[in-house]
């Protein structure tokens, strides 16, 4: 297709971005492997014959690679990373810009940095992480000042902090100080007008139809129920309820054909389409894949305008660099890359479809758009999906029915969601709002209930396969082909391929029977999976965080749904941790212990208030009653009271074999004699890191026959040295004192 021919201009500005976002990752190798690529096209433009248009633009390309490596190298390496240019205590004067809750005794502030030790530094954010006592009286747009050191982020945090420009966070917090409280900045007016819109769009239609139109509207999505979210990431949707180029384009075509139909010419509607943009980007708070529609768009206007033509694929390019240059961080921001390549896809195949003959009858045009719309819909996901794949190991084979079927629902609710808030007040648009919205909410839970409707790329053939496919399609598109129509049905093919594959392995993972164990700090797992029925077992001492233990547990077991998820006791946080849960993942069931004091009863209270808008149900079991899942069975042989410890027991049971887990603490208790029983009966035993109401070290003095397996992951128990032998002499598996562990102890 060679979609970069006759348009140099894109095609550099293309490389240009690869190279300062390949400049960006910090390794001595791969900047000497780019630079000596950078300077490989100048060095051929004189050594082979070429003609002097090529010549200049291998030229260029050489000195555009350059130029981008060396913007990254100042940008990131000299001044992006304050961590790296303060090296000792600092004096940070800043103002507040949002606070939330980092764990039970301390907050996370982001911090807009005025100055650091008197030097002004406009545009650096810090996160800061002082206790509730030392933040008392601060609120949202507090000027503050104090003394810190600067740190970075670890490997896995560090891409996501810095796509949204925070800079370091603030280490050994001291002599916090409120200098005054202010009115914010414009940023912060505009968030209170898109929060009181919002507000009016609810009073005008009921919640849930109000929630959504704010969503497509306005990207406001605290209102949106998790269920719903949780259901369009399960079709593959989720771009729908993020403001993107999609609902600009709807708002600036309605705009456009209203101000046709007042006769208004074609370059003053450009203009006032322009300016419509520009405030509506603002509204929505400089959304980065808004602004790269927003900027694009103007750009076309302005070329149009300029010389009456058009060119989507520089403009596309020219939007991106001009956020890169503004914004640098913004290469890190996974929703510019998944926006801009997903309009990429769209314009490769308007450019394919572009000579196309035009259908003629009323039937052929229904199909004609039908047949384009999920060919749209493919190249979209074709362009991200290496990206996604990395990004969340897994995607949705509902994704290019369901773009098709949600796009024109989004665009009608848009629609009649302005006018409703022009003159809703006046005529009860609200009543035909809410069928459609409640259609929106139907069609995605009924999709989304399919438990592969969502599917795991987490195979090393499937990563192997995916990143293939994207070669292909991206060659398939920047290559002049001699047969485009006979490559179009082999990508096609591929495709299919793409979505098959994955969907017959995650299908084929689950009906595998698998007991799977995961440990690290604070955190105790086990996954289980029989006959298509998945559960997990958690036993830790819980805190929102160690919910991401349980989502890394079921990205490495390849599950994409829980039927079960089995608590063993109640925490103070356990409302929080299943909501988190519920937000990530498909759960069908909740089981709890029956509770046994009042502070139980609160807590499952709210635990039922936590999942009263999903689809997951709260099953109370009592102590020793079994749960199966498949062919196994589930008993809780122990479990203290909210209040005493976090000490509990239970077994895992499949016919004669028997998976055992135990506090550490409980084999100091007066529960040991009855437990060690238990484990003299198991195949696999499991000693956990809770119970710390013990710290005394514990030898264990047993040697269990027909032993296969014993992990201890407590610091404080033992394995004797003659134990260990004879367990080694008797083929059985022991991980002692593993920091951080997944085994896969059947499958």
């Amino acid at each position: 297709m060679n979609i970069f021919e006759k348009r140099p201009l894109a095609l550099i500005l293309c490389i240009g971005l690869g190279g300062f976002f390949l400049f960006t990752f910090d390794i001595t190798f791969l900047r000497i492997i780019l630079i000596i690529s950078a300077v490989l096209p100048c060095i051929l433009s004189f050594i082979l014959k070429f003609d002097k248009s090529r010549q200049l633009l291998l030229r260029v390309i050489s000195a555009v690679l350059l130029l981008s490596f060396l913007f990254s190298f100042i940008y990131f390496d000299l001044t992006f990373k304050l961590y790296n240019v303060y090296d000792d205590e600092v004096e940070i004067i800043g103002v507040v810009d949002d606070i939330s809750e980092s764990s039970s005794y301390t907050l996370r502030l982001t911090i807009n940095v005025e100055s650091i030790n008197g030097k002004r530094t406009p545009g650096c954010r810090v996160y800061a992480y002082p206790t509730k006592t030392e933040a008392t009286g601060i609120i949202d747009n507090t000027r503050i000042s104090f003394r810190t050191t600067l740190g970075g982020f670890s490997d896995e945090s560090m891409s996501f902090n810095l796509s949204n420009g925070i800079n370091a966070y603030a280490n050994d917090i001291s002599n916090i100080k409120i200098i005054e409280y202010t009115n914010g900045d414009l940023s912060g007016r505009i968030e209170r007008l898109r929060e009181y819109l919002t507000r009016y769009i609810i009073t005008l239609s009921d919640a849930d139809s109000g929630a959504l139109l704010s969503a497509l509207l306005l990207g406001e999505r605290d209102y949106l129920p998790n269920q719903l979210q949780l259901d369009f990431r399960r079709i593959g949707i989720s771009h729908i309820l993020a403001l993107s180029g999609m609902h600009l384009a709807i708002l600036s075509l309605g705009i456009g054909k209203l101000l046709s139909l007042f006769g208004i010419k074609k370059k003053l509607r450009l203009v006032i389409i322009s300016v419509f943009v520009f405030l509506y980007m603002t509204l929505t708070g400089f959304s980065v894949s808004v602004v790269r529609a927003g900027v694009m768009l103007i750009i076309s206007s302005v070329l149009f305008l300029l010389s009456r033509t058009k060119d989507s694929l520089t403009s596309l390019t020219l939007a991106v660099t001009v956020i890169c240059v503004a914004t640098p961080y913004a290469v890190f921001d996974i929703s510019l890359w998944l926006s801009a390549l997903a309009t990429f896809g769209i314009i490769a195949l308007s450019e394919y479809t572009g000579k196309a003959e035009k259908a003629k009858t009323r039937s052929k045009k229904i199909i004609t758009y039908l047949i384009f719309g999920i060919l749209t819909s493919i190249f979209a996901i074709s362009s991200t999906i290496a990206i996604s794949t990395y990004s969340f190991g897994g995607f949705s084979i509902l994704a290019p029915i369901a773009t098709l079927i949600f796009s024109v629902l989004a665009e009608v609710i848009m629609y009649l969601g302005c006018v409703m808030a022009i003159i809703g007040w006046l005529i009860p648009i609200g009543a035909l709002l809410s069928p459609l919205c409640q259609l929106v909410y139907y069609l995605a839970g009924l999709m989304s209930s399919a438990k592969f409707a969502y599917v795991s790329s987490n195979f090393t053939f499937v990563s192997a396969l995916i990143i293939t496919y994207s070669v292909s399609f991206f060659l398939f598109i920047i290559l002049r082909l001699n047969n485009p129509k006979k490559a179009m049905k082999l990508i096609l093919i591929f495709f299919a391929a793409v979505m098959i594959i994955p969907t017959a392995a995650t299908v084929g993972e689950n009906y595998k029977e698998t007991v799977a164990y995961s440990g690290g700090y604070k955190s105790d797992l086990m996954l289980v999976r029989s006959k298509n029925e998945v559960c997990l077992i958690n036993s830790a001492q819980y805190s929102k965080n160690l919910v991401y233990d349980a989502l890394d547990l079921l990205e490495d077991a390849n599950a994409t749904y829980l039927d079960k998820y089995y608590l063993t006791h109640y925490s103070w946080s356990l409302d929080d941790d299943i909501e988190t849960l519920l937000k990530n993942v498909l759960v069908r069931e909740v089981y709890l212990p029956y509770p046994r004091n009042d502070d139980e009863d609160t807590i499952l209270k709210l635990i039922y208030k936590s999942v009263e808008n999903t689809n997951t149900v709260v099953v109370i079991y009592q102590e020793y009653e079994t749960v199966t899942v498949g062919d196994y069975s589930i008993n809780l042989l122990y479990s203290a009271p909210y209040g005493e410890t976090s000490m509990n027991a239970f077994s895992v049971c499949k016919r004669d074999t028997v998976y055992l887990y135990l506090s550490s603490g409980l084999l100091a208790s007066k529960e040991a004699e009855l437990l060690r029983k238990y484990a003299s009966l198991s195949d696999y035993i499991i000693l956990g890191d809770h119970g710390k109401k013990y710290k005394d070290k514990i030898y264990l003095d047993e040697c269990y026959e027909d032993l296969d397996g014993l992990v201890i992951h407590s610091d404080n128990i033992f394995l004797k040295q003659h134990n260990m032998q004879y367990y080694i002499d008797n083929g059985c598996g022991i991980w002692s004192h593993p920091e951080e562990i997944i085994y896969f102890l059947s499958e």
